[in-house]
């Protein structure tokens, strides 16, 4: 599997609701460690061979990455929705 098959099949995380993609992006930091790491498990599994730096700026460096405000879930089983 190559990087072009990567990016036909993303990857998708949810973030929490946000305003703004400034918002959106503070999220991201918060989290990007564990997007980092799942990501590499997915790649390569020895863990000991995996860059040490998983910064916000290293995590830009890797990945690509877009936002987007709606997720339509039509399945049986949806995800619970909260009403704020």
């Amino acid at each position: 599997m190559g990087l072009k098959d990567l990016r036909l099949e993303p990857t998708i995380y949810m973030l929490p609701e946000y305003a703004t993609e400034g918002e959106a992006r503070e999220y991201l930091r918060e989290c990007c460690g564990i997007i980092f790491e799942d990501q590499l498990n997915g790649w390569y599994r020895l863990a000991s061979a995996w860059p040490t730096d998983r910064s916000f700026e290293n995590f830009n460096r890797w990945f690509e990455y877009d936002f987007h405000s709606m997720l339509v879930d039509l399945c049986e089983n949806r995800l619970k929705h909260e009403e704020y």
